[in-house]
């Protein structure tokens, strides 16, 4: 577990510019793969960055920053309100249009914020265990 923190600005790094590359191929071709590809990514990236800032978030090695619980309770949002839209189409519960509407503007807007706000708190986690290993 501590290997995978340790690289964990890398992993989203990573991840951020396979995603982008992939936008960028697709807008450049016409192919509906790269379509999916894009979508498969993006829940890929979102899972990834999820799960790396809740194990951080419950770890005592790193500090509960006003930012990384911010991002943690963004995020559980998004995810929680994603797996309950999910459920309710599954077992067919109507659900007011107006109100889903709502949440998936949430979602849109959210997601390139959550996203960036990860990557900056990976950043700090990275750089404060430098000062760390340094001292």
């Amino acid at each position: 577990m501590k290997t995978l923190l340790n690289y964990d600005l890398r992993i989203q790094q990573t991840v951020i510019i396979l995603f982008l590359a992939t936008i960028i191929a697709a807008i450049f071709q016409s192919q509906d793969f790269l379509y999916i590809t894009i979508f498969v990514e993006f829940f890929l990236m979102a899972a990834v960055q999820y799960s790396l800032n809740m194990i951080k978030f419950l770890s005592k090695q790193y500090e509960k920053k006003n930012s990384r619980k911010l991002y943690v309770l963004v995020s559980t949002y998004v995810v929680i309100t994603f797996l309950i839209f999910i459920l309710c189409r599954k077992i067919n519960i109507e659900i007011d249009f107006d109100f889903v509407e709502w949440i998936l503007i949430s979602w849109i807007v959210l997601s390139p914020v959550l996203i960036i706000q990860s990557l900056v708190i990976s950043f700090y986690d990275n750089e404060n265990i430098k000062t760390i290993d340094h001292a």
